[in-house]
């Protein structure tokens, strides 16, 4: 690289961290309801070729497998909230083969020193019932899942965001159950309350007594937080792999009301039995900690043919929301257009992909990502950077100018697909007019952004929820490829 591209590489460098105040939007597992438009085609100039042109690049592609250190990490946000976590096992997805997502959670009293109405030995137990609040359903809701819950060994820490690789070890099963997931968008009625959209499992009677034998003297488990914790160090919810025909994965709200323990019981009041229950919570005056692994397996998938780097591309770019795979783009055309053209006028630069209907699609099964993004590799500091001048408005990210918003289109085979667009025409303009190195892009379908020496952070899929096959650059009929529309200066 010369010393004049290395000099205007760091004024744009600059220039990018310099355009943005300070701004933070904490992501959670929710879906954004942020939406994108194409690009008006009132606001472009007629193509004339005398004056506007219009043409094509090719795009080299590649997809590759999202590395531990970029996987999503789960905490807490400013208001305590932890957002939605993933459960359950995809068996059979000959796309992108299969996905186990497993639960760790700690469930806490509301307060400590804690206690039941009565003395322990006054105390008689009914039942305890893991729940959790369910939210959605990626995969087949009529296919059984079967969860197991066991007892955690380890300490987590509630101040940790942990990646989505963690694991956590964990011992006693304390509770089993078979279920389809569509039977958790019913109601049921319990304990004069209508409890609705509700993952409930039922423990075993000793774990269930083992929680009414104490008091509260020093030595008692609800004495103190620390003491608690040692004794009993939270929940694993892991999912049955072996036998199962389960292909689907559940989204759950972490820091819902509905998400608790709730035990049941009877104690003695003035002589009359009544009955009652209590909640330990995952949110409260002492918040539980938690994480969510989510493994991802390729063997045998039509995803395993194409993964890795093919230097000179690949037909097919296979994308499965994060944490999953991401394609790398390169361009090189560019670099010969700018060399015979000289400095021109770019009006728009569209990156367009349509998707691929392959022998493994599951039509209404497992529906494609919302929402696609894209970054350039910067070489030179070895950092993902965003497209500040075409993807944001005043430090805020905004799908309508950078696109990547999923839209239903119907193929010349008359099938529905997913289609996206993404414009980079500024960013297009600076390799051309100021010498921006024509970086590698960074294509994929992400949890949520941060950029830290941006102070950028912002949400966008739902997590591990989208998988999409792409025509790459190589492909016959559905090439990815970049319009370029521009004038002579």
């Amino acid at each position: 690289m010369t010393d004049q591209v290395k000099i205007n590489y760091v004024r744009y460098r600059n220039l990018l961290k310099g355009s943005f105040f300070v701004f933070s939007v904490f992501f959670l597992a929710n879906c954004t309801k942020i939406k994108g438009t194409d690009i008006g085609a009132e606001l472009l100039p007629a193509v004339d070729n005398i004056n506007t042109f219009d043409t094509t690049f090719e795009v080299i592609t590649t997809t590759e497998i999202t590395p531990d250190s970029l996987v999503p990490k789960l905490g807490r946000d400013a208001n305590g909230n932890a957002g939605q976590y993933i459960l359950g096992h995809i068996s059979n997805d000959p796309q992108f083969g299969k996905t186990t997502a497993s639960i760790f959670m700690e469930l806490k009293p509301p307060s400590f020193p804690y206690f039941f109405q009565n003395t322990a030995d006054s105390l008689y137990i009914d039942s305890a019932v893991l729940c959790l609040r369910w939210t959605n359903t990626f995969g087949d809701s009529n296919a059984l899942q079967t969860i197991n819950v066991h007892r955690v060994t380890e300490l987590l820490n509630v101040a940790t965001a942990y990646n989505t690789n963690k694991s956590v070890r964990y011992g006693d099963l304390l509770g089993t159950k078979t279920f389809a997931p569509k039977e958790l968008n019913d109601s049921v009625v319990l304990f004069r309350q209508t409890r609705v959209n509700q993952l409930r499992i039922k423990l075993n009677n000793s774990f269930a007594r083992s929680l009414l034998a104490f008091d509260t003297s020093s030595r008692s488990p609800y004495f103190n937080d620390t003491i608690f914790r040692e004794f009993f160090k939270g929940f694993a919810l892991i999912p049955q792999t072996n036998g199962t025909s389960a292909n689907g994965l559940m989204s759950f709200a972490m820091s819902d009301t509905s998400t608790h323990l709730r035990i049941y019981y009877r104690y003695d009041k003035l002589g009359i039995r009544d009955t009652t229950y209590r909640d330990f919570k995952f949110n409260g005056l002492y918040p539980g900690a938690g994480a969510n692994n989510i493994q991802r397996v390729y063997n045998g998938s039509e995803a395993a043919l194409h993964l890795g780097s093919k230097p000179s591309g690949d037909s097919l770019v296979y994308l499965q929301a994060a944490p999953g795979t991401f394609a790398l783009l390169k361009i090189p055309g560019l670099d010969e257009f700018k060399k015979k053209k000289g400095n021109v006028m770019v009006h728009l630069a569209q990156l367009s992909m349509e998707e691929v209907n392959t022998p493994g699609k599951r039509p209404g099964l497992f529906e494609t990502p919302e929402f696609l993004y894209m970054e350039f590799l910067d070489s030179i500091n070895n950092a993902y950077l965003p497209f500040l001048t075409d993807a944001f408005l005043d430090g805020q990210f905004e799908p309508i100018f950078f696109g990547g918003t999923r839209k239903y289109i119907k193929d010349f085979e008359n099938n529905v697909v997913s289609s996206y667009n993404m414009n980079i025409t500024r960013y297009l303009q600076g390799i051309i007019t100021r010498n921006t190195p024509n970086f590698q892009l960074k294509l994929f379908a992400p949890y949520a952004l941060r950029y830290e020496d941006l102070l950028i952070t912002f949400a966008l899929n739902n997590l591990a929820r989208g998988n999409v096959v792409l025509g790459g650059g190589n492909h016959s009929t559905k090439k990815m490829k970049i319009r370029v529309i521009y004038s002579k200066l």
